[in-house]
Parts: C-alpha cells; sequence; structure tokens
C-alpha cells in the first residue's frame, strides 16, 4: 500500500512515494528557475511548476510497483498564480520575497492596528504576502486583474488542473494575510479594508481532509487516489518530523527555516515587532516559523561564483566547499540577504554585506562565514521566541544541509541547543503522505502521532563550550550590523 506526497517548491519539485511505515519506495526531483522580467523582481512560471511536477510524479510512479491510494501536497507560501475560470493561468506568480506589494503594504498599515492584524491573521503586515501581491497587479496591470478568475496558490493551482475544485488547506491560506486563523475561514475585515472579493480566492479546507478522488488525467497522477488537503511546506516539514512542544525544526534548503509548535501563551506584542507569526497546522494545533530567506542559497551563490572545484573528485561541490573551510570561528561577518532579509526584519531593500575582508581573506574563510551567517540569523530568531514566552530545547534538522556535520555543530554551537539529524530526509513530503493516508482512511493513528511514532533521529551535535564562547563574542558584533548599515543599504537599493 502506497501514499505519495509531493513538495512544491521555489526551485523545484519532488514526488516521494513511501509505505505506512514511512519507507520510502520511489521519489524524483525536478528544478525550475525563477524569472526575473526587471531587475529585483522574481516571479515563478506556472507551466514550468506543471511541467516538473508531471515529470516527477510520472518517474516516482514508474519506478513504484505498489498502488498509490492517496495523494497530497506541501506548497510553497504566498505566491498565487492568477487563472481565468478554466483554470488556466493567465501570467507567472510573484514569489514572496519580490518586493512588488511593498507600497500597498504601508497603505493598508495605516487602515490596521498591527496587534489587531496579527490576532486575526496570525501576522503582521509584510509585503511578502499574497495580499499585497494581488493589491500590486490591481493597482498596477488592471486589465490581468479584471481578467482573473481566481489567485490560486500552488497546491490549489495543480488540484484544478486534475479537475478538482480549487480549495486550499489552512495553514496555505494563512500565509496569504487573508485568512482569519482563529475562524479558519477568510476575514471579512480584512477583505472589506483591502476591497477585495473573497470568491477570488479558493475555498478553505482542514489539513488532511478529502479534496475528491483524481480521474484521467495528464499530470500523470494516479487515477483513483484520494487528492488530501495539504501545507504549507515548513509546516508540513515540522509534521513529518514530528516535532513535538519544546523541539524546533531546523530546515536547511533554499531557504533556511526553524519551525516551532505553539501550544502556550505567547506575546503578542513581541510576535508582531518581530514580524513572527502564528498560524494552523494539522488538528488544533499552531506554529510558529521564523526564517531567513536566502538561507542554503547563500551557499550555492558562493559555489556558482566563487568556489573553485575539482569536477574530477567525485565528490559534490557542497563537500568540496565545506571540507576546507577553517575549523574555528574567524573574524568575517556574513549578512545573507542576497534576496530580501527574513524574520525578524522582513526588509525587501537589504542587501547582503560581507564585512572584515583583509588581504588574508580566502574563499575557504568566506564559505565559513556565509554558513555561520545562516546560523546567526536563526540565533535572532531564538532570543526573540524565547521574548514571546516559546521555549526551544533541542533542534531536528532536515534538508540538504542536514547531511553536513560541519554546519550542522556550527548550528548546535551558535545557538547553543543540541541539534538531531532526522533519519527520515524527506519531511515535508512524508508530512503531506501522511496527510493523504489520513484521508483516505489508511491510518490508525492520527497524522502527527504516526509521525512521532515513525521520526528516528540519528546523530546529535552537542554544543562545543569552547566554540558557544568565541560565538556569544560574535554574535554581540553580529546583532550590530543590520541597524548600523539599514539606510545604507536602502539608499544602494534605490540606485
Amino acid at each position: 500500500m502506497a501514499i505519495m506526497g509531493i513538495d512544491l517548491g521555489t526551485t523545484g519539485s519532488k514526488a516521494v512515494v513511501f509505505d505506512l511505515d514511512g519507507t520510502i519506495l520511489a521519489s524524483s526531483y525536478r528544478e525550475y528557475d525563477l524569472i526575473s522580467p526587471k531587475p529585483g523582481w522574481l516571479e515563478l512560471s506556472p507551466e514550468d511548476v506543471l511541467d516538473a511536477v508531471k515529470t516527477v510524479v510520472s518517474e516516482a510512479r514508474s519506478t513504484c510497483k505498489d498502488k498509490i491510494r492517496a495523494v497530497a501536497m506541501s506548497s510553497l507560501g504566498e505566491a498565487a498564480v492568477p487563472v481565468d475560470k478554466s483554470g488556466n493561468p493567465l501570467a507567472n506568480a510573484i514569489v514572496g520575497f519580490d518586493p512588488r506589494g511593498k507600497k500597498e503594504c504601508e497603505e493598508f498599515r495605516k487602515k490596521l492596528d498591527p496587534i489587531k492584524a496579527f490576532n486575526i491573521t496570525g501576522h503582521a503586515p509584510n509585503s511578502f504576502h499574497t495580499l499585497f501581491k494581488i493589491l500590486h497587479i490591481r493597482e498596477h496591470s488592471p486589465e490581468l486583474f479584471a481578467k482573473t478568475h481566481k489567485f490560486l496558490c500552488f497546491s490549489d493551482f495543480i488540484a484544478v488542473q486534475l479537475g478538482l475544485k480549487p480549495r486550499i488547506d489552512y495553514s496555505l491560506a494563512s500565509r496569504t494575510m487573508i485568512f482569519d486563523v482563529t475562524r479558519n475561514a477568510w476575514s471579512q475585515d480584512i477583505c472589506e479594508i483591502a476591497d477585495i472579493d473573497p470568491a477570488i480566492l479558493s475555498d478553505p479546507f482542514p489539513p488532511g481532509s478529502a479534496i475528491g478522488q483524481i480521474g484521467e488525467n495528464s499530470l500523470g497522477f494516479p487515477a483513483g487516489a484520494v487528492l488530501a488537503a495539504g501545507l504549507h511546506d515548513q509546516p508540513a516539514g515540522m509534521l513529518g518530523a514530528g516535532i513535538k512542544p519544546g523541539e524546533a525544526m531546523l530546515a536547511t534548503g533554499t531557504v533556511v527555516c526553524m519551525g516551532v509548535l505553539l501550544n502556550q501563551e505567547i506575546n503578542a506584542r513581541v510576535m508582531t515587532d518581530n514580524n513572527l507569526c502564528r498560524y494552523p497546522t494539522f488538528g488544533n494545533n499552531y506554529v510558529n516559523i521564523a526564517w531567513n530567506f536566502t538561507g542554503g542559497s547563500a551557499l550555492k551563490w558562493f559555489r556558482d561564483n566563487l568556489a573553485i572545484l575539482d569536477k574530477g573528485s567525485g565528490k559534490s561541490a557542497y563537500d568540496l566547499i565545506i571540507e576546507k573551510i577553517p575549523e574555528t570561528p574567524g573574524s568575517l561577518m556574513f549578512l545573507p540577504y542576497l534576496t530580501m532579509t527574513g524574520t525578524p526584519f522582513l526588509d525587501p531593500q537589504a542587501s547582503g554585506i560581507l564585512m572584515g575582508l583583509k588581504l588574508d581573506t580566502t574563499r575557504e574563510t568566506i564559505a565559513r562565514a556565509v554558513m555561520e551567517g545562516v546560523a546567526y540569523e536563526l540565533e535572532l530568531n531564538q532570543e526573540l521566541l524565547g521574548q514571546a514566552k516559546v521555549n526551544i530545547e533541542k533542534y531536528k534538522a532536515i534538508g540538504g544541509a542536514a547531511k553536513s556535520k560541519i554546519w550542522m555543530q556550527m548550528f548546535a554551537n551558535i545557538l547553543n541547543k543540541p541539534v538531531s539529524i532526522l533519519q527520515t530526509t524527506e519531511c515535508a513530503a512524508w508530512g503531506v503522505a501522511l496527510l493523504a493516508a489520513n484521508a483516505a482512511g489508511l491510518l490508525r493513528d492520527l497524522p502527527d502521532e504516526a509521525a512521532r511514532k515513525l521520526a528516528k533521529t540519528g546523530q546529535q551535535f552537542d554544543p562545543q563550550a569552547d566554540q558557544v564562547v568565541e560565538y556569544q563574542k560574535r554574535l554581540a558584533i553580529y546583532r550590530q550590523i543590520y541597524n548600523s548599515n539599514k539606510s545604507i543599504m536602502h539608499l544602494i537599493d534605490e540606485l
């Protein structure tokens, strides 16, 4: 008996087939590129995503002998495809860290107290939310807006291509800034303030509920299988990782993200002032995610532009980079804002900074600084979550970077918390596959209970006392870099 989880990402999509014990039976992955029609603008082609999904689903199915009974999808947040009444895409989807929507967001903030906005939507208003991309399109592309029947996030866009009704899970709906996270419905207050009709959005559905049965289709999906409402990608990873209160997911991919369950009273002011969030996941749980948008892309940037690699070594480019970095912290500081910042600043005008360059600086010291900068960003968020009464005792690492012992030890030292490597490597796909099994009535336990029973951790990296001390010194400096250079970064952005 097989179940499929599909992970729709910003730069690639993956289909993974599991049995009910979490064993991977088949998988396939395809990358695609973000499109930049103007400097700073970033879009995702729905046709590129559809082509990748068709490829990975077909390949995974062709190598799996078992019948696939149920399917669900995890999806990147915020990006929404404008479609006509037949579900055909009318334009590319603007991704969250594209700066468009900044002006519309600023105008919206004048109309609604941020604490009230947080209490309704689980977020403070920021330009990356879907709402402000929609408002930007209405203002600057009125012809496109007039033709648009609905704005569909990618999981509901795929469902429509399969001939099913447009339905969006609660967590992905929450990433739009239009969803009432208490009532689990589109917010009448937000829609009135923004002057939009909720009919342009999909119908909200609980994660793990059945959307419908898949019929014959051109995307390679198994006909007859149940399609279930999935999750936003980070809560999906948390579910698949079996995260429980007191633990945090550490996911390092295109974006680096930490995710925690919120089952306690939180300080709304701290959350709002620092762009932290609280929104639904499976069951009656809520999550917070904190992230850096550049994340693992920073090391990809280093690989593509600065690394000199021995291509005949048989090792991956990332292994070659990491194995040569210095063993101890240096004095070089890297601010990983190559797209925009993540939390707590969410500044679309910020840019990366490499500070402390000297004549003896090498590629290897730059590589280490890049990796440290990503980890420093999570420590900033960990400190703020502590102020909001959210306690983190340990981290469970997933994603490509979890394979790097050096980087995981670095995270443990900078966060000053144990970091364990999950043996389940495809946590987002596994999380939504469990939701699919739930919708099809295949599970004995609830998906979160099943995930916790099956989640197994491997090597644990404990903080090293001497390096913790060294990193505390550097963090005292790092905390000052953004605020000290913010105005200069904004001037550069305006050139």
